[in-house]
């Protein structure tokens, strides 16, 4: 499907679902504060209790489970295109050159750990997994595409779940990059977490962040950002709430992101980076280790 199909479909959608009711897929909430809007018929709400800024209308769960099967696609084409065999065997020899290399800041969140498990929710077809492994994680990945899902299993030897419920229990990480803010149900996503963490476990999310100070510096992207793709654009008061209760680092960056910081963090104690004008949002938590209450 192509952008501007991807583009008409979600505009006809959303005109389809103009009279929805308003409230918030956090936490049910009908108060919220306008944000911005796109295209006359699409809003960015922020909510006043819970303060998840998301778009409405929202889509049915129907729709979400049918599109990223097989019409999800992104601009950065390995993300969501497989490969043929013969750059799939030159991605492996260089141990997939253009990608992050995100196990630094696992190593950093977890200052001496080994043999470290992990799981990456939403891996599409598993290069980010081959990545850690060859960094000496162990880790396996949950993909809601089927045909994605299959094609890592099968061409990359690595493991991932197309089910939720085969994701495997007693991780030592619940890792996800660029996907909280494509769900539709943030809280259930978080209570699975939970059930697939150890009691320390850490709960490692990057998404896009949609705080103030970042709309201020880049208001372009700010608002290029939210909509059919991402109908959750979390910012740091969001993810303050989301793990309230619990400890927490939450930074932002534009990339790469300071070690140091991360790997000062106590992980008993709830830290937020004195800058929320990056790019890209981060949020390490412990949701099984609660707070107590002074």
């Amino acid at each position: 499907m192509t952008g501007i199909t991807q583009k008409l479909n979600y505009l006809y959608r959303c005109l389809l679902a103009s009279g929805q009711k308003k409230s918030c897929p956090y936490c049910g909430s009908n108060q919220f504060d306008l944000v911005q809007r796109k295209y006359l018929i699409t809003t960015l709400l922020k909510c006043k209790h819970c303060k998840l800024q998301h778009r409405h209308p929202k889509d049915n769960d129907a729709f979400l489970e049918d599109f990223y099967q097989e019409d999800y696609e992104v601009d950065v084409e390995m993300m969501t295109d497989m490969p043929d065999s013969v750059t799939l065997a030159k991605l492996k020899e260089q141990n997939f050159p253009d990608l992050r290399d995100f196990s630094p800041i696992i190593k950093a969140a977890l200052p001496g750990r080994k043999d470290i498990r992990l799981v990456d929710y939403g891996c599409s077809w598993g290069y980010n997994i081959y990545k850690l492994q060859q960094e000496g994680i162990a880790a396996s990945g949950y993909e809601l595409s089927r045909p994605r899902a299959a094609y890592g299993r099968n061409n990359l030897a690595v493991a991932i779940a197309d089910q939720e419920q085969d994701i495997p229990s007693g991780n030592d990480v619940f890792f996800s990059s660029h996907v909280i803010e494509h769900l539709p149900h943030i809280d259930k996503f978080i209570e699975f977490c939970k059930s697939r963490l150890n009691p320390d476990g850490l709960f490692m999310a990057f998404c896009p962040n949609g705080s103030k100070e970042y709309r201020k510096r880049d208001e372009y992207t700010y608002t290029v950002t939210w909509g059919s793709l991402h109908p959750n654009y979390l910012d740091v008061e969001f993810a303050q709430y989301l793990f309230r209760n619990n400890p927490y680092l939450i930074l932002t960056s534009d990339w790469p992101y300071n070690l140091e910081e991360i790997g000062s963090w106590d992980g008993k104690s709830q830290v937020v980076s004195p800058d929320r004008g990056g790019y890209e949002l981060l949020i390490i938590a412990k949701p099984n280790i609660l707070i107590p209450k002074t």
